[in-house]
């Protein structure tokens, strides 16, 4: 899977074109509107991928599509990036609430609360812990059930999520698009030495990003349950 995924962005006709136009989005993404059209190309390469289209990554075109489909996995995104955010909320106040609980009515230590605290602080953490590593697992799966379906609720359909991370093919194509975004993180730190390769950043960065979408492409169209909803997608479908 992941010499397939490393050589699909290099495919097709128009590889160049699709690479130069995707690392200038990715470049302008600081301005935020560029980076909506990379969300919504890389909702169609898990589209094609996933419908068995895996030979040539699809062409920027149908902008307005674009668009709009970039808008609706930008959106599951910011949805599944706040739980991260929710539970370190509440591993910061485990933290703050033994200290601020910890004393008697006359000042003195209360032991019992403090360990009761702490107990709570190391709960909280670990909840911390799992929810985010499952929030950022999940993300990829949301996005591809809404790019396979074109239904924003499959994003969030516990029986959907449920289908495809619980799949081996699904964990093992996670693992595959998180080795090459790190890949190209370190190409792209040792690029950035020299002016030339400082410029080659966004375009490596594109290439990556459209890579492990090609592997969760892969993963979930041998989930049965995507396959039986999946068709021809209307884009910003909210069935």
């Amino acid at each position: 899977m992941l010499e397939d995924a490393l050589r699909y962005p290099w495919t097709g006709e128009q590889k160049v074109e699709t690479i130069l136009i995707g690392g200038v989005l990715t470049l302008l993404g600081v301005f935020f509107i560029p980076a909506l059209f990379m969300y919504g190309y890389l909702v169609r390469v898990i589209r094609a991928v996933s419908a068995g289209d895996d030979e040539v990554p699809p062409v920027f075109d149908d902008w307005g599509d674009l668009f709009i489909e970039g808008v609706v996995a930008f959106l599951i995104s910011l949805v599944y990036s706040l739980v991260p955010l929710v539970v370190i909320g509440l591993a910061i106040a485990s933290f703050v609430l033994p200290a601020s609980v910890v004393t008697t009515t006359g000042g003195e230590p209360a032991p019992g609360l403090s360990i009761i605290g702490l107990l709570l602080a190391l709960v909280v953490v670990t909840v911390t812990v799992v929810g985010s590593l499952g929030a950022v697992y999940l993300l990829p799966a949301a996005v591809a059930a809404y790019a396979v379906t074109g239904r924003v609720g499959a994003a969030f359909s516990p029986g959907t999520l449920r289908a495809i991370g619980g799949s081996q093919t699904y964990a093992v194509a996670w693992l595959v698009a998180v080795a090459i975004a790190i890949g190209a993180q370190v190409v792209g730190g040792l690029a950035s030495v020299t002016v030339v390769g400082a410029v080659l950043i966004p375009f490596l960065s594109f290439y990556g990003n459209v890579a492990g979408a090609y592997a969760i492409g892969t993963a979930v169209r041998e989930v049965p349950a995507l396959a039986s909803e999946s068709g021809t997608p209307t884009a910003g479908s909210v069935a």
